[in-house]
């Protein structure tokens, strides 16, 4: 196995901050407007959908 050089963090860690309800809504709309894309979406469900008929015997 390959050693890592991972750095060493001696500062404290800061508080966790809560979210209110509304705060958590307004960041995951803000993070779906600047992550998410749409069209590769739709793409990619157009190529996972199955167009072949099937049965069962």
């Amino acid at each position: 196995m390959k050693k890592l050089n991972l750095p060493i963090i001696r500062e404290t860690v800061p508080e966790a901050k809560w979210l209110s309800m509304d705060d958590y809504l307004k960041f995951v709309n803000l993070h779906l407007k600047h992550t998410f894309n749409r069209k590769a979406s739709q793409q990619w469900k157009k190529l996972l959908a199955v167009n072949i008929p099937f049965f069962i015997k």
